[in-house]
């Protein structure tokens, strides 16, 4: 029995590290394209190596707990901006004392603060959490159903490309 839960728990972190590996992968497409239709050329994203922005990752599965449960669209909008932007505020301060430097920055947006969040952002973060709540996840949990081992083993294996990328990337800036 107990061993049963056990791959049970892990069955379930590795699909929570494939749902953070989906977000922060939809994220990065994301600021690409903005960065695309704004400049009309490719801008590098993120702070990683790997198409993943960590911060959607984390972002998205804190936005699954606070949805367990099914809830209404309009609710799941406007929490979700809510949570990302005052997330996205606090990180903002949080990266830049602890690396340095600001990895994002909305200076030359309408509507921004301090140029660390802005409306528009805010308004397609909520956007993006009402896809990722209401399509996603579902989708995904139907996955983890029918294919447990796979999806658990690319689970583990996104975990790990991640912490390895993040390790690989942190003493690179180091040196």
């Amino acid at each position: 029995m107990e061993k049963e839960k056990q791959k049970c728990d892990l069955t379930l972190a590795a699909s929570y590290a494939a749902e953070f590996a989906v977000c922060g992968f939809v994220g990065w497409l994301y600021e690409i394209a903005v960065m695309y239709a704004m400049y009309r050329h490719y801008e590098p994203r993120g702070f990683l190596h790997l198409p993943i922005l960590p911060i959607y990752g984390f972002f998205g599965l804190i936005l699954l707990f606070v949805f367990r449960k099914r809830n209404n669209a309009v609710l799941v909008f406007l929490v979700s901006m809510a949570v990302t932007t005052a997330g996205e505020l606090a990180a903002s301060y949080i990266i830049e004392a602890a690396l340095g430097r600001k990895l994002w920055s909305y200076h030359m947006w309408r509507f921004n603060f301090q140029g660390r969040i802005a409306l528009y952002s805010s308004l397609m973060f909520g956007g993006l959490s009402l896809l990722l709540v209401k399509a996603v996840h579902p989708l995904m949990r139907l996955l983890y159903r029918k294919l447990p081992k796979i999806t658990a083993a690319v689970g583990c294996i996104c975990a790990a490309a991640i912490a390895g990328d993040f390790v690989y990337t942190l003493i690179s800036q180091k040196k």
